[in-house]
């Protein structure tokens, strides 16, 4: 249990620090628009880069950055008809199985996305257009967002399965769902 908990707690620093830096993302993307949208209006001169940047290096970091602090808090799409309905112990049974067959996923997804980072980083592949964009930085986001999913994912699987082996409803870092009624 003491393993689960440290582990928990490093997932939750590297996930504040992926946050911070998909908030910083976001918050250029608001600027970089409201200054593309200013120059273009007011002095006919758009910012010729703002497009690129935005969606080849922030919405990537955006995305990719926030899933495992999405996955942490439950904010994943999902259909919980059945899910809902179900005792503590048959939630982290299916739980579990979902954890495990999304983890499996993800494994080839952090593996495909290194390969392609390292050799768009060997080759220097840029992006053919006025300013040559690096691709490798792009790619990076790929195995650092869906790497620390994964993290989160086998440390979920691990809680889950304490869980059920000590026959205990709670289960280490794992938000429970919760339904008002307006959702039902």
């Amino acid at each position: 249990m003491k393993a689960l908990n440290l582990a928990h707690r490093l997932i939750l620093f590297l996930e504040s620090i992926w946050i911070a830096v998909a908030s910083v993302a976001l918050f250029a993307v608001m600027v970089i628009v409201f200054c593309d949208v200013g120059m273009r209006y007011f002095f006919n001169s758009p910012l010729a880069w703002s497009y690129d940047l935005i969606s080849l290096y922030l919405m990537v970091a955006l995305f990719f950055l926030s899933l495992s602090s999405t996955q942490a808090n439950n904010h994943h799409v999902r259909v919980d008809i059945i899910f809902r309905h179900v005792a503590p112990h048959a939630r982290h049974v299916m739980e579990l199985i979902g954890y495990i067959l999304t983890a499996v996923v993800m494994i080839g997804i952090v593996y495909q996305g290194s390969i392609k980072f390292w050799g768009n980083f060997q080759a220097g592949d840029v992006v053919a257009g006025a300013i040559p964009w690096p691709t490798w930085a792009t790619v990076v986001f790929i195995p650092l967002g869906v790497g620390l999913l994964l993290l989160r994912l086998v440390f979920g699987t691990f809680s889950l399965a304490t869980a059920l082996a000590t026959r205990s409803t709670i289960a280490v870092g794992i938000t429970e769902i919760t339904h008002d009624e307006e959702d039902i």
